[in-house]
């Protein structure tokens, strides 16, 4: 078997019924399979595949097992010679599996590749990306930004273009519609399962190229992704694990010593940078109150409302357990 696709679900049933029907409707010519991995949904998704899908392989979680240890379970049963991790909140477009194989069976020096993206507008969006660093980190995240601290090292990194019209050798794809080599994962392993959501892809994407293999951008093949879906349903909680998934990469990638260290300054810095976030977002809600601007209002509110509910939630953790 040429193509194995792996989709990774949770309470996103609407979703995965469209991604499923583009690839229906845009198959591979190429033999392959679909399979499923649902994280104890609760929205029926699992009734739906099977009665709407039925040539769909289908892993039921009885728990959320997290991103990697999701896709780990579909990856020991998948056949295909190549894998291609796919989101639920994706369309597939005519041929673009397709041109992805073709790549992979052209290049052998490649290990990974990835399509373009088009958001829900159609136009096209970052799906490239490049290793994070601890300067960068700092000025971006904590509140070392309002004194333009490391803002050079943070431009370097954001600044770097990278043309969305050719194909080209990345640093790092997105694992929302990524094809890798099976014999490449054999190698080097599959996903890490330390990672529960955030960083997985980063850190597989560093592993191939660590193991000498090429990661390629082909703006041929093309699919929609709008992002975020899975996500949204526990914002509350998304940026401690986004910091908890982060300091993972830095420990395994960096060493721990390191990452300590960087850990002394970006810990404090998250904290002091909320702290300034509802204060300013204090001043801003009551200039807007007073200026009927009911649009800035809100959004002054819903800053105020994000940096406290992570202060009140997670600062002892993230201060002293991440």
């Amino acid at each position: 078997m040429k193509l194995s696709i792996i989709i990774v679900s949770w309470n996103v049933e609407e979703d995965l019924v469209n991604c499923l029907k583009s690839v229906e409707k845009n198959k591979p010519c190429e033999e392959f399979e679909i399979i499923v991995v649902d994280n104890a949904s609760t929205d029926g998704s699992v009734d739906t595949i099977k009665s709407s899908f039925p040539d769909v392989k289908i892993i039921a979680n009885s728990g959320n097992l997290g991103f990697s240890a999701a896709n780990n379970r579909a990856i020991k049963i998948a056949k295909g010679k190549y894998i291609f991790l796919l989101n639920p909140d994706t369309i597939v477009y005519q041929s673009s599996l397709d041109t992805l194989i073709a790549y992979l069976d052209d290049h052998a020096d490649v290990g990974a590749c990835g399509p373009k993206f088009l958001d829900a507008d159609g136009k096209a969006h970052s799906s490239v990306g490049y290793a994070p660093t601890f300067r960068a980190l700092l000025y971006g995240r904590t509140f070392l930004r309002s004194l333009g601290i490391f803002r050079r090292s943070h431009k370097k990194l954001t600044d770097r273009k990278f043309d969305y019209d050719k194909s080209g050798d990345a640093e790092q794809l997105s694992g929302a519609a990524l094809m890798v080599r099976r014999s490449v994962m054999e190698e080097i392993g599959s996903m890490d399962e330390n990672f529960f959501m955030y960083y997985e892809d980063v850190d597989l994407c560093l592993r191939i190229r660590k193991a000498g293999f090429k990661m390629v951008y082909v703006p041929e093949s093309i699919i929609t992704h709008i992002g975020g879906k899975s996500t949204e349903q526990v914002s509350a909680d998304r940026r401690i694990m986004l910091y908890r998934s982060m300091f993972i990469f830095f420990r395994k990638h960096r060493g721990r010593f390191s990452t300590g260290l960087f850990g002394l300054i970006f810990k404090p810095g998250v904290i002091i940078d909320h702290i300034l976030n509802i204060l300013s977002g204090i001043v801003a809600y009551l200039i807007f109150t007073l200026s009927f601007d009911r649009r800035r209002r809100l959004k002054s509110l819903n800053k105020i409302k994000s940096s406290a509910s992570f202060l009140g939630k997670y600062s002892w953790e993230f201060l002293f357990k991440v």
